[in-house]
């Protein structure tokens, strides 16, 4: 054999006998993790609440030693409801120009669906902070997971609370028949009877950015409610509550956790007696985290997505380091597994398509009392 090409067959044993030998050795290169919430336009404060609860998740996971080693890193892109048509292109860029191997979010279904298949095509796993399974329920999306509660736990508890205070009527109001609007307001209709409410009218604006509500609100008195279901957001709430009290629709409106976000209540404080939601009560560990987030921002948490935002940082990170950091299949394969200690639960475990599994007790009802919120149960 020709004594140059033997050195090149040694060195070439050699080399792969190094390669192999350092093949498990953490890179110094960072982690990318994309995020997608609205951080301007509708909803942008649940937004910008989301996007601080995963950076103070991916700070810890790096003050604790990272992935092996290696730092993970947030790369937050803006995207909300009356931007939907920017769906496509903030994905691309996470995925084809910052390279994440995983991202936390979109914010809200609609923003979300646009974008499942693409994520899905490019294998990179997508965890939601606050997404219902109706994302899936005419196609599954193995690379989509979410840390977001189940909502039909959250409906039965505000039917309990009907029930108990002789809440007998509902009208439902929701702003569009698609998304979370048309979960909430089927599960409500299919869940009524069981406690002894009726669903007595239903009605939809046809625009989740309506700011007009009294046609809506006087079609709905006509039905004599004890209380209208209406699930609104920093965007609108405050006009809805207005019309209703100028109208002199004196009875309670019931909604969802987005009616406690701390920018309505400032803004609006004197027209929150009536209006009453239910609410994740949070884990056990849900006090030091909202200590942590005061201490890193100056204020508390304005709404529950804060907490499921951090849980899908941990999440994925937790994936990562079964991973090794690796992406694609493996890492999608490793966040389906998790089971690890939660901030919104006790227990971050998803079910077999991907969503939180959420106990039975996970919300109370809440109201607005003397100036603060109040746990009315």
């Amino acid at each position: 054999m020709n004594k140059y090409l033997k050195v090149i067959l040694i060195l070439g044993v050699a080399g792969i006998g190094v390669a192999l030998l350092f093949r498990d050795i953490p890179s110094n290169e960072t982690i990318k993790i994309g995020g997608i919430s609205a951080l301007s336009g509708v909803g942008a404060s649940v937004g910008e609440n989301e996007r601080r609860g995963a950076v103070l998740a991916v700070e810890e996971v790096n003050m604790r030693g990272g992935i092996n080693g290696r730092k993970i890193e947030l790369v937050s892109e803006d995207l909300s409801i009356d931007k939907i048509n920017k769906a496509v292109s903030v994905v691309e860029k996470l995925i084809n120009v910052d390279k994440v191997v995983a991202i936390v979010g979109a914010q809200w279904d609609e923003t979300t669906f646009p974008i499942l298949s693409i994520a899905e095509k490019a294998e990179v796993p997508m965890v939601g902070a606050d997404n219902s399974d109706q994302l899936e329920k005419d196609k599954d999306y193995p690379y989509f997971f979410s840390t977001w509660y189940d909502n039909r736990v959250g409906v039965r508890e505000i039917l309990r609370y009907s029930s108990s205070h002789n809440i007998k009527r509902i009208s439902i109001i929701k702003f569009l028949s698609a998304g979370f609007w048309e979960f909430t307001a089927r599960t409500m209709t299919n869940e009524a009877q069981k406690y002894d409410v009726k669903v007595v009218s239903e009605s939809d604006l046809g625009n989740p950015t309506a700011l007009d509500f009294r046609t809506e609100l006087l079609k709905s008195n006509q039905y004599n409610p004890d209380a209208i279901f209406i699930v609104t957001n920093d965007f609108n709430q405050c006009s809805f509550l207005k019309q209703k009290s100028e109208l002199g629709i004196n009875i309670i409106a019931l909604g969802t956790e987005s009616s406690a976000d701390g920018t309505l209540i400032v803004n609006c404080s004197e027209l929150m007696k009536d209006r009453v939601w239910s609410a994740p009560k949070g884990g056990k560990k849900y006090s030091e985290f909202e200590s942590k987030f005061i201490a890193r921002f100056g204020q508390k948490p304005n709404s529950p997505s804060a907490a499921t935002a951090y849980d899908a940082v941990m999440a994925i990170a937790s994936a990562l380091q079964k991973t090794s950091g690796r992406g694609g299949e493996e890492l999608r394969n490793a966040i389906q597994a998790t089971d690890i200690e939660g901030i919104s639960v006790d227990k971050i475990v998803f079910n077999q398509k991907g969503f939180l599994v959420t106990p039975e007790d996970t919300f109370s009802m809440k109201g607005f009392r003397d100036g603060k919120v109040v746990d009315l149960q």
